[in-house]
């Protein structure tokens, strides 16, 4: 059921109807009233003389400020009263009660239908006049303008278009509005790739262990001038006495060995860092024997041949130093090596290096390195690396028990780290106490001072890098299918 306002023109709507029919049982009152007002040619007296009187028992609703305003979106309405108010014709008062229905504004109402009481405009009061009173006679006169078009069918009718700012300055009804929504948290920025994280890490850990190692200096330096750390460096001058039969100088297979043991260790360390951190393998290898053959990538198994070169390697030197009496130089034989190594060490830190002799003896720091390198550091990673492959018997639970794979993980990766670490810290004492002489112990077999060592170490330098490079799927795949089935 639809709302309908009051009609805007008073006397109009079903009231007039029942005016009408008086009208007509009553000609000779009316005289030639509805010839004229058929006609279009009665003036309309209700214009001039004021309001006719109202009928008994017809309700009429209160007067609509803004009577002639146009409703939203109408076409305007030429000046009809006033051309009907002008004319000098006279008629009777409510000969305009025919014409009414004539007026689009007094259709009548449907019946069932909810009239509503006519609203006033904003700031008026519903008893004051209307400045438009002559609009009902326009309609009587039939001049309206036929763009004032009836209201639809189905929609709310007897709001003045000076009603209208009122209704669009009041709040809208339905749901309430939705609360604003707090906005969505920026997405994290992706910051800087992996291997600038890296670096910048790689960065301030070396900035770190250099404040360390200027504190130790430091230290060391005031330690050194105290009377008691004096006549300890006095008793103990940082090397022990080798014992009797102990071989003189450096043979020429331990340089040869010391460049191969060099050469592995640095690709070994490579590859096993790839297998650390590789994510897609860039090929597969599959060893041709055994009942179910085990996939693994070609990086992985570079490291393992590597290490498996490595360790015959690594025999033949312990079984050269057995046989040539080298080993007394790298195994301690006496127990004041330890507080000479300490006094070796404070000596460094100082700055004021102990004396170097590495052709007749090492010192005894440098004899501690070497003997935990070759005989405790070697077969670790050996242990560990043999744990890990899958070389382990999987048959043997007891053992898998006694040496499960999370220890050897636990082991093999922090012994590489002290390979790292022990390659750095050697290499750099052989260039700062005597570059060309320590160069020739290792690589020419000679205690003299020329440049041969240096070249020999430069070439030996070159071919390690080649194998750095050439450590990839294109070269390494034709090498691994002599051996396996390699794929993708």
């Amino acid at each position: 059921m639809t709302r309908q306002g009051l009609p805007r023109t008073p006397g109009a709507g079903p009231a007039a109807e029942q005016n009408e029919k008086r009208d007509a049982q009553e000609p000779a009152a009316k005289g030639s009233a509805p010839d004229a007002a058929a006609n279009g040619s009665a003036p309309n007296e209700a214009a001039s003389n004021g309001p006719a009187a109202k009928p008994a028992g017809r309700r009429q609703g209160l007067p609509r400020p803004g009577a002639n305003a146009q409703p939203p979106g109408t076409a305007a309405q030429p000046a009809a009263p006033q051309a009907s108010a002008a004319s000098p014709a006279a008629g009777p008062a409510n000969s305009a009660a025919p014409a009414a229905p004539a007026s689009p504004a007094a259709t009548p109402a449907t019946p069932g239908r909810r009239q509503g009481m006519p609203r006033a405009a904003a700031g008026t009061s519903p008893a004051a006049p209307a400045a438009g009173a002559t609009a009902p006679a326009a309609a009587s006169s039939g001049t309206a303008s036929s763009g004032a078009a009836a209201p639809a069918r189905g929609t709310r009718t007897g709001l003045t278009a000076a009603a209208a700012p009122a209704k669009a300055a009041a709040p809208a009804r339905g749901p309430a509005a939705a609360p604003p929504q707090a906005p969505a948290p920026a997405a994290p920025s992706s910051g800087p790739n992996r291997a600038g994280s890296r670096l910048g890490k790689a960065g301030i850990a070396a900035v770190g262990l250099l404040v360390l190692f200027g504190a130790a200096v430091l230290l060391a330096r005031w330690l050194v001038t105290l009377e008691p750390v004096q006549g300890f460096l006095d008793r103990y001058p940082g090397e022990s006495h080798l014992p009797d039969g102990a071989p003189v100088g450096l043979p020429a297979w331990l340089g040869w060995q010391h460049f191969f043991n060099v050469f592995l260790m640095v690709l070994i360390i490579r590859s096993g860092w790839q297998v650390r951190t590789q994510r897609k393998p860039p090929a597969s290898w599959t060893p041709k024997r055994g009942k179910n053959p085990k996939k693994i990538s070609i990086t992985l198994w570079l490291h393992q041949s590597l290490d498996l070169l490595w360790l015959i390697n690594g025999g033949i030197f312990i079984v050269l130093l057995a046989v040539t009496g080298q080993w007394m130089r790298v195994v301690p034989t006496s127990w004041d090596v330890f507080p000479n190594a300490l006094s070796a060490g404070l000596q460094y830190l100082s700055l004021d290096w102990p004396t170097e002799n590495g052709w007749v003896n090492y010192n005894s720091l440098q004899v501690l390195a070497y003997f935990v390198t070759i005989f405790i550091a070697a077969p670790l990673a050996a242990l560990s690396g043999y744990r890990m492959s899958d070389l382990w018997p999987a048959k043997a639970k007891g053992l898998t028990k006694v040496y499960p794979v999370e220890v050897a993980r636990a082991i093999h990766f922090p012994v590489m780290l002290y390979f790292v670490g022990f390659i750095i810290v050697h290499v750099a004492l052989v260039l700062s106490t005597g570059a060309l002489r320590n160069l020739n112990h290792m690589y020419g077999a000679q205690d003299t001072v020329n440049w041969f060592g240096f070249w020999m170490f430069f070439a030996s330098l070159l071919v390690i890098a080649g194998g750095w490079f050439a450590a990839r799927p294109l070269v390494l795949a034709p090498i691994a299918s002599l051996f396996g089935k390699v794929g993708r």
